[in-house]
């Protein structure tokens, strides 16, 4: 082989390493970068935990004060008038314990996004019951017992958007972790370099060679294996056992995927 054609070949395969290098300093980057924004992602979530828990602690507090607080004025506004044969303080532990207590209990424990049925609930319930005592001595009592109600609930609704600001920031972070093998390994990183691309949408008509992928890549050699082995690896494309490439079910699902959001027809690529 004479000089210069060797020469030339060294100066290519130097090229090629020298793209290779590169490449595989993109997925160091790549990787160190997805590995910081983990730890942030669960530094977040542990944050949201530790507000969490410190925050059902506090809410346990301000709710059982602001029971007492409403069970001393009714003590100080019920009417003493009772229809003859009722117990005031049995009307007061109604209010309190029946109604108070087991309703901010109920909307505490609403999941997030359902706190205004829970609500909703709360308030029909009472609606029926002060039905019956229209036209009674009770009637008074009840719209005692309405604005205590209503104070809780504007208290417990605070809250509520407060628990619901924690559940957006902590799902936040779920997204971001989504696992690697569905994201960044499987589907993002393997469709992030041009040739990659072009090989797996040249596959959805049929299987090919290592040579036929060169030739639409325009890439050969160790670059080439570089960028099938991804394919490869990410279970997009499989090699046959006739030594030819075929594009898998993942990866005519991906392909699909891309079509969708591109916004063509239905049709081959």
């Amino acid at each position: 082989m004479r000089k210069d054609r060797i020469e030339e070949r060294i100066a290519g395969i130097e090229r090629d390493m020298k793209e290779l290098r590169s490449e595989v300093r993109q997925e160091i980057m790549s990787m160190s970068s997805e590995l910081k924004e983990a730890q942030l992602a669960l530094v977040e979530d542990m944050m949201c935990d530790i507000q969490d828990t410190m925050s059902v602690g506090y809410r346990q507090i301000a709710y059982e004060l602001s029971i007492s607080g409403a069970e001393k004025r009714f003590r100080e506004q019920m009417s003493y008038d009772c229809p003859p044969g009722d117990n005031r303080e049995e009307c007061i532990d109604h209010f309190v314990c029946d109604h108070l207590r087991k309703g901010i209990v109920s909307l505490d424990a609403a999941p997030p996004g359902m706190e205004g049925e829970a609500r909703k609930s709360i308030i029909d319930q009472d609606d029926r019951e002060s039905e019956t005592f229209k036209g009674t001595p009770c009637e008074y009592c009840q719209g005692i017992y309405v604005s205590e109600r209503d104070r809780l609930l504007e208290m417990g609704e605070k809250f509520s958007a407060y628990r619901k600001s924690l559940y957006v920031k902590r799902s936040r972070p779920y997204y971001k972790q989504l696992p690697d093998d569905l994201t960044v390994s499987e589907l993002i990183e393997p469709l992030s370099h041009r040739a990659r691309f072009v090989m797996l949408k040249n596959l959805t008509s049929g299987s090919m060679s290592f040579r036929d992928l060169g030739d639409v890549t325009g890439y050969g050699g160790g670059h080439l294996i570089y960028h099938l082995n991804k394919l490869v690896s990410a279970g997009l494309v499989s090699k046959e056992d006739s030594g030819l490439y075929a594009i898998t079910d993942r990866g005519i699902d991906v392909m699909e995927v891309i079509r969708k959001m591109y916004g063509g027809p239905s049709t081959r690529f």
